[in-house]
């Protein structure tokens, strides 16, 4: 518990300033380019190196986002922001990217290397086949459950890390292209367009809905934490490079309120966390069975303070009086609510309280009357979260001694320095005092706060100029130091990797995919590929179908989330059907058969050589290559490399059952066999079930988009 680290975003350098005067342990960051938010700031060769100085001044640690996916020819691009990251000394590096890790990590050796939470790891299974990458630490995905945290705890020594606020992703992390494949604008690089947070139809035979189907609320684990940190999570994190400072500090300032307070907390938190930003009253992620969809407005809500009482609308100026909870001031914004539905904002800039709960407002904006009135920006608070300023406790001892240098040691915890100033005189007159020594000394700026002193100058005199100088002097050697200790084994070293490809392709085969084994079995004596990709997992079906076949490898397409449950089934099938293959569309699928009976699915994003060669060196040589809308043109391979081709892209998987949100069904009163689709900007998509041991879901574009396959082997679906 003492060890739990508090994990903040930055966005900017004023986010970085204000994560660390609030509280944060570490923060992660991202830079020009290759990480998951690449329309923000984010930072540079010009400022990176002074704040990680200042993070590491305080003890604070600095992690840098690779979590997108590289191409062949964006390798150089990647190191050269590697090594300046290494020159500033940031701490360690996450990554998503398969191959980028295998380099990494043969380039540098030593580099420490985190896993994105967009390579989706849920279990132990998974953590496990990536240990040839030294990971030290994994980003846990979001859908991970509390048994599958300790069992990862109780099996590894690798690090967890675990989101605690902030957006919720209603697609599995890493495998969402409905941006990539419809507007080449992949989250998987940085560029998502949140097609999510847009207005959706759901038809289906019981009827219609509209609204915000796929936008899902904001998270907020303070009711979990403690459990998580029982369970084996050693980082919490704070999800929110996009947002602004205020927003940064605040939820850092909360949590770290709670930490300390061994996870208690109070309504209060909870209302200040929806100041910061509420989208749709908030949910525990994935680890309570409760609703993540919230379709009456797709962005912040704030808290509801009271209501629109009376209107008067001029020719440019309205007035408007509203009843509230809330004593509103300058600075603070409002958003307005007609039955949970936005209609207007404001910044309250003319306001008149004209009694105890009732304030006159001037504006140009038109509420409407009886609208709710809901507080989105608490300007007091969110001037004190930014006014919070952390300082670094110092312990000074003066010597002061008529014809000897004067002496100042300063300590702050285990690093001590000594500096020897002017020489002194003894005094005549107006000898040095403590006090006055101590005032002095107290001005030690920003970073540094005088808690205590040893006064040992009887009888001399040094002039003011003297005792500041000594003083600056001292507080940078102090502040150097302690940098220094906190980065003496930030020492990386690079060496000469080049990849062993034979760069010939060795493609002899096609993949067949096949929703039934009827159809399947026509292609029996097919000399490709032939994998069997169900939407219900009929395991009896599975193993007396295999067993008809035993010359015949058979490969099964297997679901992308997956709980200890399934996991358990699918271990069992697997030990009693020897002719069974996987497609790995996530790394626990690798725990279930050899790699000469699995192939690497498309879901697992192979984007690079590097990413082959990896999959090469553990056995694995049949690979279809990502689904994102990339030019793998560079990619050459002894391996069997493969491209979805006449093939129904899966775009977004889902854990929340799309038909219990928005179609009030029940797991007693299925509606998933009536159907329904969503319709979104003109587009029509298709609802799919995944049904193994539980219910997961896929939204599934409904007719196939044409991808350029090269050189490769086709994936093909055949459907009669």
């Amino acid at each position: 518990m003492k060890e739990l680290e508090l994990l903040a975003p930055a966005g900017n350098p004023e986010s970085f300033d204000v994560a660390i005067n609030n509280g944060a342990n570490a923060i992660y960051l991202g830079l020009n380019a290759f990480n998951a938010r690449g329309n923000i700031e984010n930072f540079n060769q010009n400022n990176l190196r002074e704040s990680v100085k200042k993070a590491h001044l305080f003890g604070v640690r600095v992690f840098v986002t690779l979590n997108t996916l590289i191409c062949d020819d964006e390798v150089q691009e990647v190191l050269n922001l590697v090594r300046m990251a290494i020159d500033a000394k940031v701490d360690a590096f996450i990554v998503q990217d398969i191959g980028l890790a295998y380099l990494l990590r043969k380039k540098f050796p030593n580099i420490e290397l985190h896993a994105s939470t967009q390579m989706g790891i849920q279990n132990i299974e998974a953590v496990k086949f990536l240990s040839p990458l030294k990971y030290k630490r994994v980003v846990l995905a979001r859908e991970t459950p509390l048994n599958e945290i300790k069992r990862i705890k109780e099996n590894s020594n690798v690090e967890i890390e675990y989101f605690v606020q902030g957006a919720l992703c209603v697609s599995f992390s890493g495998n969402c292209y409905l941006c990539s494949l419809y507007a080449n604008a992949s989250g998987n690089r940085g560029k998502c367009k949140q097609f999510c947070r847009l207005p959706i139809s759901c038809e289906g035979e019981n009827g219609r809905k509209e609204g915000y189907l796929l936008s899902t609320k904001d998270f907020c684990m303070l009711p979990k934490i403690k459990d998580l940190a029982q369970s084996g999570v050693t980082s919490l994190k704070i999800e929110g490079r996009a947002r602004r400072a205020g927003y940064v500090g605040g939820v850092v300032n909360v949590y770290r309120k709670v930490i300390d307070n061994n996870f208690n907390f109070t309504s209060e938190d909870i209302i200040n966390l929806k100041k910061l930003f509420n989208r749709g009253n908030f949910a525990c992620g994935y680890l309570d069975d409760e609703n993540i969809i919230y379709n009456k407005t797709q962005n912040h809500m704030g808290i509801k303070i009271g209501k629109v009482i009376w209107v008067k609308n001029g020719k440019k100026f309205n007035e408007i009086k509203i009843q509230s909870t809330h004593n509103l001031c300058k600075g603070d914004s409002l958003k307005f609510f007609d039955k949970e539905r936005e209609v207007c904002s404001l910044n309250v800039q003319d306001v008149q309280q004209i009694s105890p709960n009732q304030y006159l407002f001037t504006t140009t904006t038109k509420v409407p009357p009886n609208a709710d009135a809901h507080l989105i920006l608490d300007s007091q608070f969110e001037k004190e979260i930014m006014s919070n300023k952390k300082k670094i406790g110092v312990h000074a001892t003066f010597i002061g001694n008529a014809g000897e240098n004067a002496i100042l040691k300063l300590k702050a915890d285990d690093v001590e320095i000594t500096q020897k100033g002017d020489v002194l005189q003894q005094a005549s007159s107006s000898p040095l005092t403590e006090e006055e020594c101590f005032n002095q000394l107290s001005k030690m700026g920003e970073e540094f706060s005088l808690t205590s002193l040893d006064f040992n100058g009887e009888n001399v005199f040094i002039a003011k100029s003297q005792l500041n100088a000594l003083r600056r002097e001292a507080t940078q050697k102090l502040k150097e130091k302690i940098i220094l200790k906190n980065e003496e084994k930030l020492k990386i070293d690079e060496v000469d990797f080049q990849l062993k490809l034979n760069h010939q392709n060795g493609n002899k085969k096609d993949i067949l995919y096949f929703s039934s084994l009827k159809t399947l079995e026509k292609y029996i004596n097919n000399q490709n590929y032939l994998v069997f990709n169900p939407n219900e997992y009929n395991i009896k079906e599975i193993e007396d179908f295999c067993n008809k076949y035993p010359q015949k490898i058979i490969y099964l397409s297997l679901p992308i989330i997956c709980n200890q449950n399934m996991l358990n089934i699918l271990k069992d099938l697997y030990k009693k059907v020897q002719n069974l293959g996987v497609v790995a569309t996530n790394y626990y699928c690798f725990s279930l058969t050899s790699p000469q009976k699995t192939i690497v699915g498309s879901d697992m994003n192979v984007a690079n050589s590097y990413a082959v060669e990896f999959y090469q060196n553990l056995g694995y040589d049949k690979i279809i290559l990502s689904k994102e809308n990339f030019n793998f043109s560079n990619i050459k391979s002894d391996a069997q490399l493969f491209v979805e081709n006449n093939f129904k892209k899966n775009l977004m998987h889902f854990k929340h059952c799309p038909f219990k949100e928005n179609l009030n069904s029940t797991c007693q009163n299925c509606k998933y066999k009536e159907g329904a689709t969503y319709k979104l900007d003109g587009k029509q998509f298709a609802i799919i079930r995944k049904k193994l041991g539980g219910c997961q879901f896929i939204l599934q574009e409904t007719s196939p988009i044409a991808i350029q396959n090269g050189n490769f082997g086709n994936v093909n679906m055949i459907t009669n």
